[in-house]
């Protein structure tokens, strides 16, 4: 049984909100960036509307970008960032969602994906520079987002549980 997909305003709305959550909390990184994955990963990509979902992602990677201090501020987030929200909705519309399990099986995979993009993006936009753990707080964390994201998404999906 496959799921039915959030309708269009509750998808704006929690992007909205959930970019607005990125901005605020600039002064914690760690939570900052697990937000930012769930905004790119979980959120913004919808099968069928690649335009939107690249468009919150952009507009998360410049949110991040531009609250970083000691951050370049040239566009390798943003690029990476829509670059996967586009493959995210390519595979949400390739590969529709039957569950919570497999839902948390893409997002752990696209998380890594995630990390991996955005660093060599900041890096051909600048230079090399410290990967430090934000990745593995994105991946740690993995199952706690994904489900908000899932409930928030897909509020009558159910547990996933079959």
């Amino acid at each position: 049984m496959r799921i039915a997909p959030p309708t269009l305003t509750r998808q704006n709305l929690v992007c909205a909100v959930a970019l607005g959550l990125i901005f605020l909390s600039a002064p914690f990184p760690r939570l900052q960036l697990v937000l930012h994955a769930m905004l790119v990963i979980a959120l913004a990509p919808r099968a069928g509307v690649p335009l939107m979902g690249a468009l919150w992602a952009l507009a998360a990677g410049w949110t991040m970008e531009g609250s970083l201090r000691l951050y370049p501020h040239l566009g390798g987030t943003p690029w990476a960032d829509m670059s996967l929200a586009l493959l995210a909705g390519w595979m949400a519309g390739r590969w529709p969602l039957e569950g919570l399990k497999g839902w948390l099986a893409r997002l752990a995979a696209l998380s890594l994906l995630h990390a991996i993009l955005v660093h060599l993006a900041v890096r051909l936009a600048t230079a090399p520079h410290p990967w430090g753990w934000g990745w593995f707080w994105v991946l740690l964390t993995t199952p706690l987002w994904g489900w908000a994201a899932w409930r928030l998404l897909h509020p009558g999906a159910g547990s996933g549980r079959r």
